[in-house]
């Protein structure tokens, strides 16, 4: 794969402090902007750019350039409507409950220039039905329990007019983006899917799909929110690192083999969403043992039992290995250009710090200049950078594997003091619905898994730490046992012999039927 170099619109000191995070990663993963934030994002990023006529299409590396929705009259309708609950409570006649309604959401309105919501009038035959469709929307929103302000809370995306960019809407009515739950992982996800060998194939799907055929329940945001609302400047700033990558590929095949299934669309997005944690996941971790030039990155998975076991233990150790694999490459990333022969030269200079500082700001975009000339040797400036790396990183990207792998119910502390992995019923459910066409042997499945994901159940895939004595092979043959069987009580496998059980798809299964 090739690696492309830092994007010289940050040696301005507009972008991060330095450039070492994104220059593995790209700009960029955050823990804070959650799978299903992830997701959502790039359906805005998708439709922009659909508009503009460049659907899954980057004109240029790293050229991403887009104008997203803002949809403020939906949320303000949504989740800046409390008015809406104390009418209704004072069960008033139709045309008082509108006159009350509508003078309260004048006044109160955020980020609009004009707060008439009048036309709402003409589009709903009562009140009453009118507030049953907020409250529709307002119990399928993404995480809309939350103490989030109402401009960062998110209508659940049945279609086109239901996406929108994060805001922040400030006390005068000003209206700016936030870089906080929308924090460019999503247009790192847009671009990941642009440069995957399927993209042609993803980009039909999604079109289809989400854009032109929305799920009914589109129209109900549209009839709210009228006319689309757009920022006023274009969103850019996105970088990847890698010009092609296989977990790319993979990606967008999971994505494929999601949408192929005979669901509707929205009943597809909450596995679009899992698929996508578990491959950034993979991204993240795949990323750094190319730094690290390690071994293949392995998720030994316990599948819960009632006691103690031989997996659990490792399953641990295998998270808690994988946890710390970014921050031994962010480490490794930095210290490895003190072993440059443009270093050594740097280093045996009339002016080794100034000159070794040079590399660093070239390289890494740091330092900017105060206090170079009182640090005495320049292996001081590898080990400030690798101290404020380390820190920075520890702060959002470092937290990704863990808070990830909780979101998409990969990672347990169930009857643990230690995290370590242990599958969730839904976690199985989206594997299996993306993996298994009608159906598949079991062991087929756990090579599978392996295979394409690195996860390690049963004794077939776990023959590394059984040759080495870390486990028996009853051990893994065990947790394979108690996969078929948890399996089996979901209606995911199907037993018809001793020796061949079949794990099947239940949504191929119900389009056979």
């Amino acid at each position: 794969m090739e690696i492309l170099a830092r994007p010289t619109s940050f040696d301005d000191r507009t972008g991060p402090d330095f450039w070492i995070d994104e220059a593995i990663w790209g700009h960029r993963l955050y823990d804070e902007q959650t799978p299903w934030l992830s997701f959502l994002e790039f359906m805005t990023v998708l439709l922009a750019e659909h508009r503009a006529g460049r659907t899954l299409r980057e004109e240029a590396l790293n050229s991403l350039s887009y104008r997203p929705q803002l949809q403020l009259r939906l949320r303000n309708l949504v989740f800046n409507n409390p008015h809406i609950v104390t009418v209704m409570a004072e069960d008033r006649t139709d045309e008082a409950a509108w006159t009350i309604w509508l003078a309260k959401m004048a006044d109160t309105a955020g980020g609009l220039e004009e707060r008439d919501f009048s036309y709402l009038r003409e589009r709903f035959e009562s009140f009453k039905d009118f507030a049953a469709v907020i409250e529709f929307l307002q119990g399928s929103a993404i995480d809309g329990a939350s103490n989030k302000r109402w401009s960062s809370k998110f209508v659940f995306p049945f279609g086109p007019n239901a996406l929108y960019e994060d805001a922040n809407v400030n006390p005068r009515g000003g209206v700016t983006n936030d870089r906080r739950f929308f924090a460019r992982t999503g247009e790192l996800l847009y671009l990941m899917l642009c440069r995957s060998r399927e993209a042609d194939v993803l980009r039909g799907l999604l079109v289809s799909r989400f854009l032109e055929n929305p799920a009914p329940y589109d129209r109900m945001a549209a009839a709210l929110q009228g006319e689309a609302q757009f920022s006023k400047g274009e969103r850019a700033g996105a970088y990847l690192p890698c010009s092609a990558h296989p977990v790319f590929n993979r990606l967008a095949e999971d994505w494929i083999a999601v949408l192929q299934l005979p669901i509707p669309a929205y009943d597809a997005i909450p596995h679009l969403v899992t698929m996508t944690g578990l491959n950034l996941i993979l991204y993240q971790l795949e990323r750094a043992r190319e730094v690290l030039a390690s071994e293949p990155v392995r998720l030994v998975c316990e599948i819960v039992s009632p006691r103690k076991s031989v997996v659990r233990d490792l399953s641990a150790d295998s998270y808690q290995r994988n946890n710390g694999l970014p921050q031994q490459a962010v480490e490794l990333f930095v210290r490895r250009v003190g072993e440059t022969e443009e270093w050594a030269a740097a280093c045996a200079s009339d002016a080794p710090v100034l000159h070794a500082a040079d590399i660093l700001k070239k390289t890494f975009g740091w330092p900017d200049g105060e206090d170079d000339e009182q640090v005495p040797d320049p292996q001081v400036l590898i080990d400030r950078l690798t101290e404020k790396a380390l820190s920075r990183h520890k702060q959002h990207i470092g937290k990704i594997h863990m808070t990830w792998a909780r979101a998409i119910g990969l990672s347990s502390r169930r009857s643990s003091r230690r995290v370590r992995y242990a599958p969730t019923d839904r976690l199985l459910k989206t594997l299996v619905a993306c993996c298994v066409g009608k159906r598949l042997e079991f062991r087929d499945f756990l090579t599978l898994l392996y295979e394409r994901y690195g996860i390690v159940i049963g004794d077939g895939q776990a023959r590394n730490y059984i040759d080495s004595g870390d486990a028996d092979q009853e051990d893994f043959s065990d947790n394979a046992r108690r996969l078929e069987e948890r399996l089996a009580s979901l209606g995911l496998l199907k037993r018809l012999s001793d020796s061949c059980a079949y794990v099947e798809n239940p949504f191929q299964r119900a389009q056979a039927a």
